[in-house]
């Protein structure tokens, strides 16, 4: 009986495990074959992603300043190349690109094993085709057509459009790939995720050894939004036009021939301006001369080519990455405070006609009973003047006796009252523009000083405190008072308007796909001043008068303006960079602010000239070129070196 019924066991385990065997083959042949299936399709496709065409930058008539065309790469995958034939896959690469193999090895090493990057970014349809035709000397290698960034209008506008370039380590960390390009520099920097788009992906089926086999489907890119800008190209191209003569007058006051790169500290450096909107702050154009084409990050720039361009330190944005001291040009902020405040020279030091009496130089004693002799930029003096006359000579004596008048008030103003005004107008700080990189500035009083004596930092005197000589320095925009064209212009836009401080602009919005703005980029008010509206009826009208009056510092720069000239308010300023006693060694600065037109401003220019030198005589000249083709129009425009006169 016992082997019977083991047999009888035996049986029914091995039936069980029959039974099981044939339950888990049903079960593979018709519930998991899908899943499996599906596993096995997904080892067997190539996912290539496929960039996304750049948005387009336009300007505020739809002209195009940045866009793409499409062009064909080079781009490897080390996961389709046989590890055995790598090293030989790279000498016949570097031969067909006409590289060093040294270079395309480290390259290769640089990205890493099975990593995807591109090795040429543009190559021509018949080198497509070779590859193309090749396949089996070059595995792993692809042509794939891929966006190329253009700058059609070349130089103009190239420092507040920026470029792109290859993405950083961090970027990459953030998610963007090796074989993206990034914003570097302005409005393609700030803007870049609305620039981006999103890329698209092929399918391939792939064999085992990687060879495609075929197309599985296709998702198509789509572009990045279209940016379009408050800039107007016409005028931009008229400023930078404008700059550039202003520079060649400034050297042709100067040597014709001198090299600013080869450190000669009198050779006129750089031309900056800005034409802002004076009614809600948009930035109708801006620029730096020299400047640079953002084609060569495209098309590549030689070694001593970029040491130049490096040398002038063409990509920095001076008009909110420079900062100078204004000048008299800031006169018109302690002009506005005085007018506000009802601050004026006392009256003892007046004439019998109700006027300060103007000698040209002002005694001034510090703490320590040391005198200090004050002299104005006319050594003569400008006689009988009140606060409307002052800003229309400019006269250097009338604005330190108002800032005397503050220091010596015993309270009645306090201490930093023009500082104060000046940070209301919206210097100081940023004035916020959507640009990258932008400087705030200096407004100094005494707890900045006080701090830099702490310090030690060599940027103020050791002993003493700060002094009224100090202010006297900060009211006609000297000593270390420091501001950007851009901030400038935005005050000059909040005095002649009636005291709304702007944010500056430079991008209206995003377009849609109809054209229109879809995403808008909205006037943003950063102060509302409640000024007297005869405070800005006597700033428009003496603005006017600095151009248009007798004893106006721009009278002559202006003469050949033409029609609508007396239309036309500024106001001129010559800040020194090297003060000598050598007359022949003194360097500096050119300044011009226009309004217009003075009845209803719509328009701030601001035009500084490093190493110029007067104000009157370069940076207005160069101003009214600009000015000349907002009212007039291009035929209006005519040659610089027509008028001029100091400040």
């Amino acid at each position: 009986m016992k082997g019977p019924w083991r047999v009888a066991v035996l049986a029914v385990f091995f039936l069980g495990l029959l039974v099981v065997l044939t339950l888990r083959l049903w079960s593979l042949q018709l519930t998991e074959a899908a899943e499996y299936q599906d596993q096995a399709d997904r080892q067997q496709i190539l996912l290539v992603s496929t960039p996304a065409p750049r948005g387009d930058i336009v300007d505020v008539n739809g002209v195009l300043m940045a866009g793409t065309r499409p062009a064909l790469s080079v781009v490897v995958n080390r996961k389709l190349i046989p590890v055995e034939v790598e090293e030989s896959v790279i000498q016949r690469l570097a031969v067909f690109l006409g590289i060093p193999a040294a270079d395309l090895r480290q390259e290769f090493e640089d990205h890493g094993s099975g990593a995807r990057f591109t090795v040429a970014d543009e190559i021509d349809s018949a080198d497509a085709l070779f590859l193309a035709e090749h396949t089996e000397d070059f595995p792993g290698v692809a042509v794939e057509p891929v966006p190329v960034r253009i700058y059609p209008l070349g130089v103009t506008g190239g420092q507040f459009i920026g470029y792109i370039g290859r993405p950083t380590e961090a970027d990459i960390e953030a998610g963007v790939r090796s074989t993206d390009r990034v914003g570097k520099a302005g409005v393609e920097r700030e803007y870049d995720s609305e620039l981006q788009g999103e890329p698209g992906a092929v399918k391939y089926r792939i064999d085992a050894q990687g060879n495609i086999l075929g197309l599985v489907n296709e998702q198509s890119p789509q572009p990045g939004g279209t940016i379009q800008l408050t800039i107007d190209s016409a005028v931009q191209a008229q400023l930078e036009s404008a700059l550039a003569d202003g520079l060649q007058l400034a050297r042709n006051a100067y040597n014709p021939t001198c090299r600013p790169v080869q450190e000669d500290p009198k050779c006129p450096i750089r031309a900056v301006g800005v034409v802002l909107d004076a009614k809600d702050g948009s930035v109708v154009a801006m620029a730096s001369v020299p400047g640079y084409d953002p084609t060569i990050f495209v098309d590549g720039v030689s070694s001593d080519e970029w040491n130049e361009l490096l040398e002038t330190a063409v990509f920095n944005n001076f008009a909110i990455q420079g900062i100078y001291a204004p000048a008299s040009t800031f006169k018109a902020i302690a002009y506005v405070a005085a007018m506000e405040e009802g601050i004026f020279p006392e009256t003892a030091v007046q004439t019998d006609t109700g006027q300060y009496f103007c000698e040209g130089l002002l005694e001034f004693r510090f703490q320590d009973g040391s005198p200090q002799v004050y002299r104005d930029w006319k050594a003569d003096g400008h006689g009988p003047v009140d606060l409307h006359t002052a800003l229309q000579s400019s006269c250097d004596v009338y604005f330190w006796e108002v800032a005397l008048k503050v220091w010596r008030s015993s309270g009645q103003y306090d201490e930093a009252l023009l500082q104060d005004w000046a940070r209301k107008l919206g210097f100081g700080v940023d004035t916020g523009i959507d640009l990258p990189f932008e400087q705030s500035g200096l407004i100094p009083d005494r707890a900045w000083f006080d701090e830099q004596q702490a310090e030690g930092s060599g940027r103020v005197r050791a002993e003493g405190g700060w002094s009224g000589g100090d202010l006297m320095n900060t009211v006609i925009g000297q000593g270390d008072v420091l501001v950007t064209p851009l901030q400038l212009a935005t005050a000059y836009a909040a005095i002649v308007n009636g005291g709304t401080v702007w944010q500056p602009r430079v991008v209206a919005g995003v377009l849609g796909a109809d054209g229109e703005i879809a995403i808008p980029n909205d006037p943003v008010i950063l102060n509302d001043i409640p000024l007297a509206q005869r405070t800005v009826d006597f700033i428009r009208q003496d603005l006017q008068l600095v151009v248009n009056g007798p004893a106006g510092t721009a009278r002559a720069a202006f003469e050949s303006f033409g029609p609508g000239v007396e239309q036309i308010g500024g106001k001129t300023g010559t800040g020194e960079v090297i003060k000598s006693a050598d007359a022949s060694k003194e360097v500096d600065t050119a300044w011009f602010v226009g309004v217009a037109p003075v009845s209803d401003p719509e328009y701030v220019v601001a035009i500084v000239i490093e190493r110029g030198g007067s104000g009157g005589r370069i940076a207005a000249p160069t101003a009214r070129q600009v000015l000349q083709f907002l009212m007039l129009g291009e035929e209006g425009v005519t040659d610089i070196a027509e008028g001029a006169e100091a400040d």
